[in-house]
This record gives structure tokens, C-alpha cells and sequence, in this order.
């Protein structure tokens, strides 16, 4: 429901940017210009003043171009907010040199992946988690297993207890993050009872609570011991498995590490650091893809809104560019006028595009609490780029046309 107002919200925020564009045309016309006044000299400054002379129309022109960099910026800015909260979670969490994943990063492995990767030369620290679901409080959840060496391969922010829980785990202990604890009122030495899917129960009792940072952490709502969980689940498999090695990530180690797997667990991956979040983030980035190569069409569209505009204005002015001619402006100055007229209407749409797109991208980010806001600084500057483009191809017919009016003939049109 929430999502649901805040698209309604955004939408009524488009329509009150669009209404009040007009107002912001000319100061925006005048600032965005200068830089076209200096460099086109006489036919920039005419340029600039074309684009004041008719707010509305010029905001009109703007919008389609300003709605679709609004979108493009808003999945942008969500899509920097997810990526470097992934990132910076793993920095917390993830303090061990290489990861063990599937091929496709999600599926579960067999254990005796990690068994085989024990036996590398140079590990010094070595704990897999496992994963399955299980019956929680009358709901079904992800559970998930950890091994007395845990703590030497992942750091948890604990808001109760320590490092060493993941080894005083024992055949009944369990560990809650805060989020979970508050939201069925655990604390340290509360009971859980987990069902898992052969029907046997485990009688659990927290002996710690921990507080996941914004990205998320490799473990699920309730988190045992591997021993308890390979008692009760049948072909246990681990979603990761997490190594600290001598020398810490080095080209021999990752030989070391892939030779022990061999071809005998050919769904297995060994990854750095690095590679691991790359990968955990690769499936985000296609979709993201997809997006932006919808969200283009927008703009194309947006780019013939600007290119029939620059056509009626021609027309509208063909008096006024024969008397220009007539006075001595060259058809290249013309050209440049149209040019530059083009490129500061399409800047006036990307520059609000731009500004809504992030204004709803932070909105949207301060509800969820899992993303932290982060400014997507590269992308905003392709954007920036790409709309001057989409102005000067905008501008290539409307600009040849006014060049090749006579000025004779133009200045007899009615």
C-alpha cells in the first residue's frame, strides 16, 4: 500500500513539475545559454533568447525529454543505493579473502565442496553456511547453519554476545538479528521451536542477537549450529563457503583453492572478494539493463517532440530568419542558432529530469530500510552528456531547413 501512494505521489509530482516548468524556463534558459553565448557569439545569444521567448512552449518541449531522464535517474539511483549497500555489507560482514558459490551464485553446493577445499595448501580458516527452509513461528522461513570457525571468516555487529556464539552454538543454541528478535519479542535465553521439513522439531534458545548491516547478511531468520542442522535435514548443502588464506588473496592461492575443487564439483566457483560481490550483483545489473534500454525509447520519443518543435518554430519565424539573412547572417551562423536553440531546450528538460529523477530516487530509498542513498555521479554525467547529443541530432533537419530558406522568398511569407 505504501508503494501504491508513493507511485500516485510521484505521478502527482511529474504533473506539478510539468505545470510549473514554464516558470523556470528562463532562469534556467539563461543559465544553461551562457555557455552558447560565449562560444556561438551572435547566433548563440539569439538561441538563448529563442528559448526564453515562449516558456511555454519551450517547457513543453522539455517535458517528454525531462520525464524520460527522470525515470532513467530514478532506476539509476536506486540501482547505486542497492549496489553499494551490497558492497559495503560485505565489507562488514564478509572479512575472509574467497567464497565457494554455485555457478549461478545462489544455488546450494554440496558440503564436501567445502571438505575439499579444506585440504588447499595455505587456508588458514574455513566455514560454510547452510541453508533450507523450516517451519518458524507457525510461518515458513529460510534457516540457516553456521560453523564453530565462523567467526574467524565473518564479522557480525552483535547487539548481544559475541563472536565467540557461533562456537558456543552447541546442539541447541541459536543467534536472531535485531529485526527478527523485535518482531517476535526474543531476547538472549528465549525458546524457539523450529520444525523442519521431515517433521522432526528442534528446541532452540537464543544466545545472540545481531544488528545485519543495511545490505543484508548470509544468514536467515534463525541461524543453529551445522552439527544440529545436518542431524534433521537430509543431504545438507551449503549456500556459501567463506576462507581466509595465507597471503590473503594472491593468483597461487586461487590456483591452490580450484585445484581442490577439481572436476569433481564442477557447479562449484571459488571467487574473491571482489569477484563475489561482482557476481551476487550481476543478476541486479541485467535487469537494470533492460530497464535502461526501455526507459531509452522514452527519450527517443522525446527527441521527436524536440525535432517537430524546432520545424514549427522555423516556419513560425521564417520572416524574422530572412531578415536576418538579409542583414548578413550566414547560413552556417543559422545553422549554429537552431543548433544551440535545440541543445539548450533539450538541457532544460534533462536538467529537471535529472534533479526529479534523484529527488524521487531518495524519497523512494529513505522508506526501505535495507538501501542507503548514494548519488550515482557517473551515470548523472553520461545523462548530462547524452541529452546535449539528443539536442544537436534533434536539431540536424530543423537546422538545414533554416539555412536553406531564401531570404528573399522569406521575408514575402506570410
Amino acid at each position: 500500500q505504501i508503494l501504491v501512494w508513493m507511485g500516485v505521489g510521484a505521478l502527482l509530482i511529474f504533473v506539478g513539475v510539468a505545470l510549473f516548468a514554464a516558470r523556470l524556463v528562463r532562469p534556467l534558459a539563461a543559465a544553461l545559454g551562457a555557455p552558447a553565448a560565449r562560444i556561438g557569439g551572435a547566433a548563440g545569444r539569439l538561441a538563448r533568447d529563442n528559448a526564453r521567448r515562449n516558456p511555454q512552449r519551450t517547457a513543453s518541449t522539455a517535458a517528454a525529454l525531462m520525464i524520460g531522464l527522470a525515470l532513467v535517474t530514478l532506476v539509476a539511483t536506486l540501482a547505486a543505493g542497492i549496489t553499494s549497500t551490497f558492497r559495503g555489507a560485505v565489507d562488514d560482514v564478509f572479512t575472509s579473502d574467497y567464497a565457494i558459490t554455485a555457478q549461478n551464485n545462489f544455488s546450494p553446493i554440496p558440503t564436501d565442496a567445502a571438505e575439499a577445499a579444506a585440504k588447499a595448501s595455505g587456508v588458514e580458516a574455513i566455514a560454510s553456511t547452510r541453508t533450507g527452509e523450516a517451519s518458524v513461528f507457525g510461518k515458513t522461513e529460510f534457516v540457516t547453519a553456521s560453523e564453530p570457525s565462523s567467526g574467524e571468516v565473518i564479522t557480525l555487529d552483535w547487539v548481544n554476545g559475541s563472536q565467540a556464539v557461533f562456537r558456543e552454538l552447541g546442539a541447541n543454541g541459536a543467534f536472531v538479528d535485531d529485526g527478527y528478535a523485535e518482531d517476535h519479542d526474543l531476547s538472549v535465553g528465549s525458546p524457539i521451536t523450529v520444525i523442519v521439513p521431515s517433521g522432526d522439531r528442534l528446541q532452540l534458545t537464543v544466545k545472540g542477537i545481531f544488528d545485519p548491516p543495511a545490505g543484508g547478511s548470509p544468514f536467515g531468520a534463525v541461524t543453529f549450529s551445522s552439527g544440529a542442522f545436518d542431524r534433521v535435514y537430509d543431504s545438507p548443502r551449503n549456500l556459501y563457503t567463506f576462507i581466509q588464506m595465507r597471503g590473503d588473496d594472491s593468483d597461487a592461492n586461487t590456483k591452490a583453492l580450484e585445484n581442490s575443487l577439481g572436476t569433481e564439483f564442477p557447479n562449484a566457483k571459488v571467487q574473491t572478494r571482489d569477484e563475489f560481490v561482482d557476481n551476487q550483483i550481476a543478476a541486479l545489473n541485467q535487469v537494470l539493463n533492460i530497464l535502461y534500454v526501455l526507459l531509452a525509447l522514452s527519450v527517443i520519443v522525446s527527441l521527436f517532440g524536440i525535432v517537430n518543435t524546432l520545424v514549427l518554430t522555423v516556419f513560425e519565424r521564417t520572416r524574422e530568419l530572412g531578415m536576418l539573412r538579409a542583414i548578413g547572417m550566414t547560413r552556417r551562423q543559422v545553422r549554429r542558432m537552431i543548433r544551440h536553440e535545440s541543445v539548450i531546450t533539450a538541457l532544460i528538460g534533462g536538467t529537471l529530469g535529472i534533479i526529479l529523477g534523484v529527488v524521487l530516487g531518495a524519497l523512494l530509498i529513505a522508506r526501505v530500510d535495507f538501501i542507503e542513498f548514494s548519488l550515482p555521479t557517473s551515470q548523472i554525467i553520461t545523462f548530462a552528456i547524452l541529452t546535449v547529443i539528443v539536442g544537436i541530432i534533434a536539431a540536424i533537419f530543423p537546422a538545414r531547413r533554416a539555412a536553406k530558406l531564401n531570404p528573399l522568398e522569406a521575408l514575402q511569407y506570410e
